[in-house]
């Protein structure tokens, strides 16, 4: 993926190849360091409910003092610019944080300024390209369709709640608890689209009875390791590093080597794949 055209912060002029100063104006240039490129995330939207409603009923002051505290509106990324397994829990975990802290402030709000303050939260999960765009302040940024629609799920959300996507909700749905599935009408798409509203997070000693579907490929690394756990299991020991590229998938064969070696009998690593995966260390 090559890098997105870079723009003076200061004139906005475009800049030639390995400025170091803008041609236009004479500002210096910090070029960034990598190229834009492509990522798996989950995008997170929150935005205010009738933030001009707000807007108008306080007065200057006190509007600033809102916003500086939690802002009319945000977007985060999760799993860019580092990689992350579970950037879509993460998400989720701060979808709820989100509203849990807007609905402690709104009391207050209430009290003094007689504002209703409510929150609409959406996630969206998927491909996104992301680097820095342009110079100076723009900073790292994310762009493709599933920006636009984690976007639409806060749009759709009710106010006070996290609305999920299909694509973050299949990648949660054994570690959080989501309503039942409904088709929520958003901007720019001719039909429904579905979506299940986050509710709570499920108590981590269910993650390890989460279902996975088969693992596909990976013959020759699970022989591998297959050898492995059998010296292993005979006495012999050793140590393996599983190493990949982020999200290539290095915790998910720990974790069936865990298994393998579970139905074998060998109670040192047991039915999870916690000790397993502490074991085979993933480099990232």
């Amino acid at each position: 993926m090559t890098a997105a055209a870079l723009i003076c912060a200061a004139c906005g002029a475009e800049l030639r190849e390995n400025n170091k100063f803008c041609h236009q104006c004479g500002a210096r240039i910090t070029l960034s360091p990598e190229p834009a490129e492509y990522k798996q995330v989950t995008v997170l939207f929150a935005d205010a409910v009738r933030s001009m409603d707000i807007a108008a009923t306080l007065d200057l002051e006190r509007l600033r003092e809102m916003t500086e505290y939690t802002g009319d509106g945000v977007m985060a990324l999760f799993g860019a610019p580092v990689a992350l397994e579970d950037h879509a829990f993460r998400a989720c975990l701060a979808g709820l944080a989100i509203q849990e802290e807007v609905s402690r402030l709104a009391a207050e709000v209430q009290r003094s300024d007689g504002v209703d303050l409510r929150l609409r939260v959406g996630l969206n999960s998927g491909q996104v390209i992301a680097g820095e765009i342009g110079s100076g302040s723009l900073g790292y940024a994310a762009t493709g369709e599933t920006v636009g629609l984690a976007q639409r799920m806060e749009s759709a959300a009710p106010p006070g709640e996290v609305m999920l996507s299909e694509e973050t909700a299949r990648l949660v749905e054994h570690t959080v608890k989501l309503t039942e599935p409904e088709w929520v009408p958003v901007k720019g798409a001719d039909e429904p689209v579905r979506a299940r509203r986050l509710v709570a997070i499920s108590p981590r000693d269910d993650l390890v009875g989460r279902a996975e579907a088969s693992l596909v490929g990976r013959r020759w690394e699970m022989a591998a390791l297959d050898a492995i756990v059998d010296r292993a299991i005979g006495g012999r020991g050793g140590v393996m590093n599983v190493v990949g590229p982020p999200g290539i998938g290095k915790s998910r064969v720990a974790r069936e080597a865990a298994a393998l070696a579970a139905s074998r009998g060998s109670k040192s690593f047991g039915p999870s794949a916690n000790r397993m995966h502490a074991t085979f260390r993933s480099i990232r």
